[in-house]
């Protein structure tokens, strides 16, 4: 029976079925269904002080501070590219990056990341180099209009 994506509730194994084959001047590139597929929102919540995001949990990230934090990421894996949202109602620092515990080094424009703008949404985007190595850029002050 034929189903429509919005119909599926579980994840299955993959199938040759699933895969799609683009040719392109000769060479042929499969990319599988999933890679369509929107990747949900992970909502960290409320967040101070220092804590952990545990990138092993997804891609896309949305926290809001409440006062000033130092981040610890965790389970970072080559190659993968991250998403977090942070919202700021206050004056808040980011007063440190880490990975895995301070093994790891997180690079960014000019080697330092500014804080969030205030009462404003501001965009991290971070790429894995490798599985302790991630870069940094910011968009900051998203703010209504």
């Amino acid at each position: 029976m034929d189903k429509k994506i919005s119909q599926l509730t579980q994840t299955t194994s993959r199938l040759e079925t699933d895969v799609i084959a683009i040719v392109n001047g000769g060479s042929t590139k499969k990319i599988a269904v999933e890679d369509f597929i929107r990747e949900p929102l992970t909502d960290g919540g409320d967040v101070s002080g220092s804590f952990d995001v545990d990138l092993s949990t997804g891609h896309w990230f949305k926290f809001r501070l409440i006062g000033d934090v130092s981040v610890n990421f965790t389970n970072v894996k080559e190659g993968e590219k991250y998403l977090f949202w942070v919202y700021s109602n206050g004056n808040y620092a980011v007063n440190g990056m880490t990975i895995d515990g301070g093994s790891g080094v997180i690079y960014s424009q000019g080697g330092t990341l500014p804080n969030p703008a205030n009462n404003a949404w501001n965009l991290y985007h971070g790429y894995a180099v490798s599985d302790t190595e991630i870069v940094l850029t910011e968009l900051d002050n998203f703010s209504s209009i």
